[in-house]
């Protein structure tokens, strides 16, 4: 327990500061004495100050807890005005274009060999210096692709070889992409297998590594078309989670619900990192969320992804599916669907205690134990939320190793076969608490219980994007990523990286803009707002979407733009910093 609370109290020292640049931080130097790396436990204290930024778990407020459930536009939770999905000019200044981590990171690989200790010791630190800066690092290039790579230390000084190195241009993305994978790979070899509880471990820089290079690679075919580099990134993705599913450590956890409504997530078998959070040491706000605050709700999109109970889609088992009520809608579904969203319909006016309302209908409930709610703890409230929060667990690195190793076969750089889908995603369903049939491979088709199938949804969505059409098997190992890991904040970067944000356009999915389907009669007592697609119906789905429908994406939603203050502060100093051509 004393590593655990030093975690959660040097947690809240190292909150990270939005939009600071490498420009504006001072010298390591001018707050850090010679004395400092005089041993592992200083060390320790001074890598915590990346904990909250890689694995920030609910984070501390209201805006983070729910920035986990809604990270951005995409097509599980339904808005009522459809903005477009990027700012229509340059902005001068952006939090994510920032290089104090970088910055804090090279100090830690370029200082470690000051330790005295061991290089077994040294090569640990080292690695786990090298891990932080390739997340880091991951970060960036997702989202501005090309930018500088610095594996030194900027000098902050007048000499010209000190500015050429601190306002250099950005580098091509492919070279980052290999530096990243070297940092990745130094990590996986050297860092410690145990190195205790809450601590980066070997099997939690591959975990990572998994989720980062099949996030690249995937972006880097569908967005870039450079099959290249895509191949090399998703080799090491599956590498990666290979070196997690063969340590032995990690299995899938019986219970799907106590993942995300536990006090104490230590022992959890699938946990290969979390965030642990303390009554008056650190608190969040995620239940807060899913008990007591309104909300936006999840879309009539997400709700049909769930399959049902015998493995089939919806539209499958029966083309004109349409239930009445919400008895009918969750009844013979996959138990994550009530598991995630509540098996009743919380529309706003009603009577929705102990619950709040929910503008679609469909009420996220996936970190809430409703068994309880009847007796609410003290911290189930407010800011005071304890749960602790999955950062990392085992059942994605199944789904990065399923992904990655398909998106292999491909592009013919491997094969795909039944024993990849039984020891990844055949896993994850036979949780006991969700014991779903096992999917199996006929030919390129999917398959349950012997019967071969092809989502009718699949086509009808995919006949919009201009694209070509997904694999039907792609379609259901991208479907099993969307259910298990719905409300976890992975959706929208997964449609960035599969070139999908058309699936938060209307005219590609009418389904982001609805909610559940209701017959008026049972909620006489409705606010005004909640209003159905046919007005003049008496029955029919909710139409979230009332404000306004946003424009089609286009090439530059995939890609952030470069500051312009940014540019603009290189050419004061006589250099010049690019800008991406989607924006220029």
């Amino acid at each position: 327990m004393t590593k655990i609370y030093k975690y959660l109290l040097i947690s809240l020292l190292f909150l990270p500061a939005a939009g600071c640049s490498f420009l504006n931080v001072e010298p390591f130097d001018d707050f850090t004495d010679e004395e400092f790396w005089t041993s592992e436990d200083q060390a320790r204290s001074y890598m915590y100050g990346f904990y909250p930024t890689v694995f920030s778990g609910y984070g501390t407020s209201y805006a983070s807890a729910l920035s986990v459930i809604k990270p951005g536009t995409n097509d599980d939770v339904c808005e009522q005005d459809q903005q477009d999905l990027q700012p229509t000019v340059v902005p001068v200044t952006s939090g994510s274009w920032s290089f104090s981590n970088i910055r804090k990171a090279n100090y830690v690989i370029h200082n470690v060999g000051r330790l005295p200790i061991d290089s077994t010791g040294i090569n640990h630190w080292r690695g786990v210096g090298r891990f932080f800066r390739a997340c880091y690092y991951s970060g960036l290039v997702f989202t501005f692709g090309d930018v500088p790579w610095f594996d030194t230390l900027c000098v902050v000084s007048d000499k010209k070889a000190d500015m050429d190195y601190m306002y250099k241009d950005r580098d091509p993305r492919s070279y980052v992409d290999e530096r990243i994978i070297e940092d990745f790979e130094y990590a996986m070899k050297y860092v410690r297998a145990n190195d205790g509880n809450l601590q980066v471990n070997k099997y939690v820089v591959a975990g990572m590594a998994s989720r980062y290079l099949l996030r690249e690679g995937t972006y880097l075919k569908y967005v870039k078309g450079d099959e290249t580099m895509a191949a090399l990134c998703l080799q090491k993705a599956k590498e990666a989670a290979e070196m997690v599913m063969n340590s032995g450590r990690y299995s899938i956890a019986p219970s799907y619900t106590a993942l995300f409504t536990s006090e104490d997530l230590a022992g959890n078998p699938e946990m290969l990192m979390y965030r642990h959070y303390v009554d008056g040491v650190l608190s969040h706000q995620m239940l807060s969320i899913n008990f007591t605050e309104s909300q936006e709700g999840c879309s009539k999109s997400l709700a049909e992804a769930f399959v049902c109970s015998d493995g089939q889609p919806v539209y499958v088992k029966n083309p004109m599916w349409l239930p009445r009520t919400y008895d009918e809608f969750f009844q013979n579904r996959d138990p994550r669907l009530s598991m995630s969203i509540r098996p009743k319909y919380y529309i706003k006016g009603m009577d929705c205690k102990p619950f709040a309302y929910t503008y679609t209908g469909y009420s996220w409930r996936k970190y809430m134990d409703d068994s309880r709610a009847d007796k609410p703890e003290p911290t189930w409230t407010g800011a005071k939320n304890t749960t602790d929060a999955p950062c990392l667990r085992y059942a994605e690195v199944l789904l990065n190793y399923a992904e990655a190793a398909y998106e292999l076969m491909l592009l013919g750089k491997g094969t795909f076969t039944q024993a990849d889908l039984d020891k990844s995603i055949n896993l994850i369903r036979a949780r006991q608490d969700v014991n779903l049939p096992a999917l199996k491979m006929s030919g390129d088709q999917p398959m349950v219980n012997n019967v071969a199938f092809d989502d009718p949804m699949r086509l009808s969505i995919e006949s919009y994007t201009g694209e070509t059409p997904v694999d039907p098997l792609l379609w259901e190992i991208r479907r099993e990523r969307r259910c298990e890991l719905c409300l976890e904040g992975f959706r929208v970067n997964d449609l960035k990286r599969w070139k999908r944000l058309d699936y938060v356009w209307n005219g590609c999915n009418p389904d982001i803009r609805y909610g559940a389907y209701i017959q008026l009669a049972n909620y006489p007592d409705r606010d005004a707002e909640i209003v159905l697609e046919d007005p003049t119906a008496t029955e029919g789905y909710i139409l979230r979407n009332t404000a306004g429908q946003r424009q089609r994406p286009i090439a530059r939603d995939y890609i952030a733009p470069i500051p312009s203050g940014q540019i603009t502060l290189y050419e004061s100093k006589g250099y010049h910093l690019s800008q991406n051509p989607e924006w220029e």
